[in-house]
């Protein structure tokens, strides 16, 4: 992968051309897309699609009229790639409409977040966003009766991970690291959510809002109408996301252009980020955890920081969260999938337990035992197939040695990461950091 490339792209979904990139990368960043060449898109165009920011940029491209100066054959891709989703994206609010009725009809409580919910606060129109299954927040005490109606739908469950339920349709297929995302989805698949934020995963408890289901709004997309979550609600669920993910592996750069792109498009709507400062504010950690995510997506998209929420982003002098985004955010996130280990070098900051982390450490850097499957949910008999065996195998042995790389990674970063923390003078100003410079 090109990080250079994908610096580009990023710098070119920048909300002000004002605010300074790191300067260390400054050169990279201000590389402009159309001197790139019909071989470097062809090559890099599928980073972008796993990261999430191929039709986001497009939008803006177009939005802006800058698209001309690209290659012609880079245009096309582009084209390409927003009919395909749009017709994706038609096919998969359609199936979301049936399963939301199923669901209504059997009296389960839920709220849709994430994917259709963002519509048009985050990303203005459906083809602007690639999504590959729904999440739903659904009342604990429904649960198991929203898995039995799906289930009349033809899903399975295929994993129970803490609070959250994933089921799917079985697909006869499978996709490979490389395979195009923007055929039309074979199947479906569901995730089912009970808690606002899953303390469990990482034994990271979050005092999150009581209130969320009360508060829910009616939303109508096309012509499939359901619930979803208040606006202030919805922020910190997409926050609370992007920092799950921050805990785990790898988070796509489309997550936090999102939350990027939201702060921009409502950066005068006072009551709205009055009601997020309450929010984090009732919780310090919670309050962390958000200046993470919010100063992450600012360094990379230079995107306003609500006044509201200034005293969320000020951190006090000597965090490691500061200096961990100042030397260490933009390596972490532009990445492709499955990404790095860098995130690993501030989780101790966050678990208060040592005999935890040492656990969580061994696990993500050897996580024995731990094998995902390339296609969760795939039908029995392709998965006994040849074809199938065989992509399973490359997908375990590229595991191994992806775990193998990323930490030795780790392992020379943890020395550098030391010193600095020592150091105590490597952090950038509150106002230094916020503004994304060196």
């Amino acid at each position: 992968m090109s990080r250079e490339f994908l610096s580009s792209v990023v710098y070119a979904l920048r909300f002000s051309a004002n605010e300074p990139a790191d300067n260390a990368d400054a050169d990279r960043k201000r590389r402009a897309l159309s001197s790139y060449s019909v071989r470097d898109w062809s090559r890099q165009i599928g980073v972008l699609d796993r990261v999430g920011l191929t039709l986001p940029l497009y939008a803006r491209l177009l939005e802006e009229e800058r698209y001309a100066s690209l290659p012609a054959p880079a245009i096309e891709a582009l084209e390409q790639r927003r009919r395909d989703n749009a017709q994706r994206m038609s096919g998969m609010l359609m199936t979301f409409g049936q399963a939301a009725m199923v669901l209504r009809q059997a009296g389960v409580r839920f709220v849709c977040v994430k994917g259709f919910s963002l519509i048009p606060d985050y990303l203005t129109e459906l083809w602007q966003r690639h999504q590959i299954d729904f999440d739903l927040l659904v009342v604990h005490e429904d649960a198991l009766r929203a898995q039995q109606a799906l289930e009349k739908l033809g899903y399975r469950l295929t994993a129970v991970d803490g609070d959250e339920r994933r089921l799917r349709i079985p697909a006869s297929r499978h996709l490979e690291h490389d395979a195009y995302l923007y055929n039309p989805q074979e199947g479906a698949a569901i995730e089912l959510h009970s808690e606002f934020w899953d303390a469990g995963a990482e034994a990271y408890p979050m005092h999150c809002p009581r209130d969320a289901f009360a508060q829910a709004e009616m939303h109508t997309v096309g012509s499939v109408s359901f619930l979803r979550l208040a606006r202030h609600h919805a922020f910190l669920y997409q926050v609370l996301h992007v920092f799950r993910h921050f805990l785990g592996s790898w988070a796509r750069l489309l997550w936090l252009y999102e939350i990027a792109a939201f702060m921009h498009r409502h950066q005068d709507d006072d009551t709205l980020w009055q009601k997020v400062n309450a929010l984090l504010c009732a919780d310090g950690r919670m309050a962390e955890a958000a200046a993470l995510v919010l100063l992450s997506a600012h360094n990379l998209y230079a995107c306003p920081i609500p006044p509201a929420l200034e005293n969320v982003c000020t951190l006090p002098a000597g965090s490691p969260v500061r200096l961990w985004i100042h030397r260490y955010a933009q390596r972490w996130l532009l990445t492709d999938m499955p990404g790095n280990k860098l995130n690993l070098l501030l989780h101790p900051h966050f678990y208060s337990d040592r005999p935890a982390w040492r656990r969580h450490l061994a696990k993500r850097l050897a996580p024995v035992g731990n094998r995902p499957l390339l296609c969760e949910g795939i039908e029995r008999k392709a998965a006994k197939s040849l074809a199938y065996k065989a992509a399973n195998l490359r997908f375990q042995t590229a595991r191994i040695w992806h775990h193998l790389n990323t930490g030795a990674g780790f392992a020379f970063a943890s020395i550098a990461w030391e010193v600095h923390l020592r150091s105590g003078h490597a952090a950038p100003s509150p106002k230094e950091l916020r503004r994304g410079e060196s």
